[in-house]
């Protein structure tokens, strides 16, 4: 059966009902300022009990909203994006779900910027963290039921591992020969920006890239991202959580593009900047969750990607009610997303409590 939004909603509704009548730890811990008991009367000290556990529960309702918006965001994103991969742009824009493309989708199809994110979801539920080796693992399980979806760069590591080969010794042979800066590690990272906090976040982003995407760039960018992401799902302002991920970059090409974003026109490729670029930019000028998708799904070029990047980031901004209800009625497997969202929500670093 597929989820609609009501249904997830109401989901959400009784989770935060269900916490908000059974998290009951002493009342101290509510008060900011530590006031002697006998300038207190029970009725005062119930009521700021109350009024702070009634505060911690829309910090929870916003977590929540902002980290189940990235993951239906990208989703979306992906599946308006798809039927326009690598086409030019249209005369008219797109703004609901069709069907078409050199793919062929169906309307509300994603591809693989989802199917990958779905494989890193997995496997931080599953282990409780990041380890490297299962991820691999679940990656080329993806890439073996959707081979199609998958870019030279995924495709050859993946390849090469089914002959035997170890993941890094492939992904380093692609960048040492020039290669291996394309958006595949960029697209499915929004997972590990949801799960780890801004600390910890581009150690693991940097390690999952270069398992198909050892190229620096590539690196780069999937940590400034997820950075993004993680920053966003945990209550930061647009500007702040930019120019804090872009703060901890290591390489100079990334960091001139993104320091001055309007200097350089948008230019929907594959390559891992360039989308980088496109999303991070169409996001930080937008008004609203569908102005962003609509603008970026309508540079035509690598659609899907920048469809999905522009999702996750504005879903991790304005949250899951934000986006309109005929894209999530319209978005196939989203019981799917559901599904792995709730896991690994519980799982994250400071946001489930």
């Amino acid at each position: 059966m597929k989820y609609s939004a009501g249904h997830i909603f109401l989901s959400l509704f009784l989770r935060c009902l269900l916490i908000h009548n059974t998290f009951s730890p002493e009342p101290e811990a509510y008060v900011n300022e530590v006031i002697p008991p006998s300038a207190l009367d029970h009725q005062s000290l119930k009521n700021t009990t109350i009024l702070t556990r009634y505060n911690l529960l829309v910090i929870f309702i916003f977590d929540y909203l902002r980290a189940s918006g990235t993951l239906a965001g990208l989703a979306i994103g992906d599946a308006l994006g798809a039927p326009l991969e690598c086409l030019p742009p249209k005369k008219k824009a797109v703004m609901d779900m069709i069907s078409g493309g050199v793919h062929c989708m169906d309307s509300g199809s994603i591809t693989d910027d989802t199917l990958q994110a779905l494989a890193i979801m997995d496997s931080l539920i599953q282990n409780n963290g990041f380890y490297i080796d299962d991820v691999a693992v679940r990656l080329l399980e993806s890439y073996l039921d959707n081979r199609h979806f998958f870019g030279p760069t995924s495709s050859k590591v993946f390849d090469d591992m089914l002959k035997g080969r170890h993941y890094l010794s492939s992904s380093k042979e692609i960048y040492e020969s020039g290669g291996g800066r394309s958006n595949g590690s960029v697209m499915r990272g929004a997972p590990i920006g949801i799960f780890f906090s801004p600390e910890k976040v581009r150690y693991y982003s940097i390690l999952c890239s270069q398992i198909t995407h050892y190229n620096p760039v590539a690196c780069e960018c999937s940590a400034f991202f997820n950075g993004m992401i993680s920053r966003l799902c945990r209550g930061k302002e647009r500007s702040e959580a930019y120019f804090e991920s872009l703060n901890e970059c290591r390489n100079s090409e990334v960091i001139k593009r993104l320091s001055c974003p309007k200097k350089y026109d948008l230019v929907p490729s594959i390559d891992a900047l360039d989308a980088t670029h496109c999303a991070a930019s169409v996001f930080i000028k937008s008004s609203s969750f569908e102005s962003a998708l609509i603008s970026g799904i309508n540079l035509g070029g690598d659609a899907d990607t920048v469809g999905a990047l522009c999702g996750a980031l504005a879903g991790a901004y304005w949250g899951f009610d934000a986006i309109p209800k005929k894209w999530i009625v319209g978005l196939k497997d989203i019981e799917k997303i559901e599904y792995f969202f709730s896991g690994l929500y519980e799982l994250s670093d400071d946001l489930s409590g």
